[in-house]
């Protein structure tokens, strides 16, 4: 009778499939940080944290090498962003200029786009793979963004005005090409999954802005002296999936 246990624990564990692919769809969240040389109007310009809530969904394919270690491929829809906001207390009263005497509201801009989020990672198993009692998934690694659609926006004295991009302004805009990430979830027994995600810009985000303390703003596509400056954008993601193969096995 041990025997026949044994085998069957064994059997059971084997037919764990390696190979596992499914969708997902769940909340996404973005927001940007600049350095101190982005300002708006000639103040030192901030992100703001609770930004750009969206969604995002698409399909994965993970494939495990073995019970603790393996890989996963992901392609989907995300919406990417962040605003900046002109912070007039930042600069103390040296750098007040007539904008601020005339505009008692700080100033702001917003970029987004729509886009293809291609994240790709290795996928660590520190419980192992029996799925019998859950998978526990830790991934890092890098996500590629394909950005459409960019969008922008500015904000003077509460009064909300779309910015047509030209090419020029879409050369200056900043985009998510790359960033690498961290990621943890969990797989139920019967496929389905939960997982969290938070990624960092490495890649692509480059603000251009004009030389000078005073006179430094967002666009200035008709000024040679332009330098670019970090503008990172983070993004954070929560995602549920169903794993179509467990429905197989």
């Amino acid at each position: 009778m041990a025997s026949l246990l044994a085998c069957a624990a064994f059997n059971a564990k084997a037919e764990v499939n390696p190979f596992s692919w499914g969708a997902k769809i769940g909340p996404s969240l973005s927001f940007a940080t600049a350095s101190d040389d982005t300002k708006i109007n000639g103040n030192k310009a901030s992100g703001k944290f609770f930004d750009t809530l969206f969604a995002h969904g698409g399909l994965y394919v993970e494939y495990a090498f073995n019970d603790y270690i393996g890989m996963g491929l992901e392609a989907g829809y995300m919406k990417l962003g962040g605003t900046l906001t002109e912070d007039k207390s930042a600069n103390g009263n040296d750098n007040t200029n007539e904008a601020n005497t005339t505009n008692s509201n700080p100033s702001s801009i917003s970029m987004a786009s729509h886009g293809v989020a291609i994240p790709l990672h290795l996928q660590f198993y520190p419980l192992g793979r029996e799925e019998e009692s859950g998978i526990l998934k830790i991934n890092v690694g890098i996500t590629g963004y394909l950005p459409f659609a960019p969008t922008c926006t500015e904000t003077n004295n509460g009064t909300e005005t779309n910015i047509e991009l030209t090419s020029e302004k879409k050369d200056e805009l900043p985009t998510l090409k790359g960033a690498i990430h961290l990621g943890l979830g969990y797989e139920l027994p019967f496929g389905l999954s939960i997982d969290a995600k938070y990624g960092y810009q490495i890649y692509g985000s480059k603000l251009k802005v004009k030389e000078g303390n005073s006179s430094q703003t967002i666009f200035n596509a008709n000024n040679p002296n332009l330098k670019d400056n970090k503008f990172p954008i983070h993004h954070a993601t929560i995602g549920v999936g169903f794993n179509f193969m467990s429905l197989l096995t």
